[in-house]
């Protein structure tokens, strides 16, 4: 299991992305979604950091975002949305920080750390997100759909991601306000910049496995 930690995080997100599209129309089918996620970046962390101070703080985060969603879903607050999605942001970072240190680090090229490199480019999509969410709290209007300016949920900021990301920008979801096109071009200027510190890594650090001809 271990050998094959980042290729069952990579499955995991796919099936999340899958998923959150059918399964957010209802109340229970967001609480699915959302511990599901929980779980799978708490499993994620054990897996990768494989000590027990990770896993003790990625556990105290998922906490706080497993309670404020909850509350979210039982209110319908506004403010509670905002800090469940900010817990997530945050519980994101530490899951992100603790697998690129898995990828980047200096080692044999393995498949499995290819699929974790694939699965922290998706977790930087879903994390920006997070983070589109807690904007448009605090700045109404930060975004239009369609030329109308509204509030998104997270399918539709997690599809403005990663089109942001993939610098695919097919035009139907804008950023309004001038702090939510500077939070678009720092997610812009992050996908490149990692795609190209990626490769240089993968090419220039790690060792060729093989047998010299």
């Amino acid at each position: 299991m271990l050998q094959q930690r980042c290729f069952l995080l990579f499955l995991a997100l796919l099936a999340l992305l899958i998923a959150i599209p059918f399964l957010s129309e209802t109340t229970h089918g967001r609480v699915i979604v959302g511990l599901c996620n929980i779980i799978m970046l708490v499993t994620a962390v054990a897996a990768v950091g494989r000590s027990r101070l990770s896993l003790a703080i990625a556990f105290s985060l998922a906490v706080p975002t497993l309670a404020f969603q909850l509350l979210m879903l039982q209110s319908g607050d506004s403010g509670y949305k905002a800090l469940s999605w900010g817990c997530n942001a945050v519980l994101y970072t530490f899951t992100l920080g603790h697998l690129l240190h898995y990828v980047l680090r200096q080692d044999r090229i393995t498949a499995d750390k290819l699929y974790g490199a694939v699965a922290a480019y998706m977790l930087i999509a879903i994390l920006w997100a997070f983070l589109y969410g807690v904007l448009q709290y605090f700045y109404p209007g930060a975004y239009a759909l369609g030329g109308t300016v509204q509030a998104l949920d997270m399918r539709e900021l997690i599809y403005f991601s990663f089109s942001v990301l993939t610098t695919s920008g097919f035009g139907d979801i804008t950023p309004v306000l001038i702090q939510s096109r500077f939070l678009v071009i720092l997610e812009g200027v992050t996908g490149v910049m990692y795609v190209a510190i990626l490769i240089a890594r993968l090419t220039g650090v790690y060792p060729v496995v093989g047998t010299k001809p």
